[in-house]
């Protein structure tokens, strides 16, 4: 599933639903969402954003179109964050304690010596 960062960078924010999963669009904020949400709710990736203007409810009349737009973009969509990516310390592998050294039995007289 590819997913799409989007960030408000408007004044209002926007609550919308996809598929039963509310996202909450807060202003400056980015949200990862589904793309096929993206699609949904804002028509991303495609060229009539008519309809889901309409949705919105941010366009009743064409007339709308102009201002409608302007809000629109104030939206920015990426494939990637924007948000700067927290690396933790590297991992450091556990090795396991050394065993100690094997004792070496005393030697004694051997059979062969009797």
């Amino acid at each position: 599933m590819t997913t799409i960062f989007v960030r408000n960078n408007g004044n209002d924010p926007l609550v919308d639903s996809f598929n039963g999963t509310t996202y909450n669009f807060a202003t400056g904020e980015e949200v990862e969402i589904p793309e096929i949400a993206a699609k949904h709710i804002f028509g991303y990736g495609d060229d009539n954003k008519e309809p889901y203007l309409v949705r919105l409810g941010w366009m009743k009349m064409n007339t709308d179109y102009p201002m409608a737009m302007d809000r629109l973009g104030r939206f920015s969509f990426s494939r990637e964050s924007s948000k700067p990516v927290h690396v933790s310390a590297p991992v450091v592998e556990r090795v396991a304690a050394p065993m100690p050294k094997a004792r070496v039995a005393a030697k004694g007289p051997s059979k062969a010596d009797e």
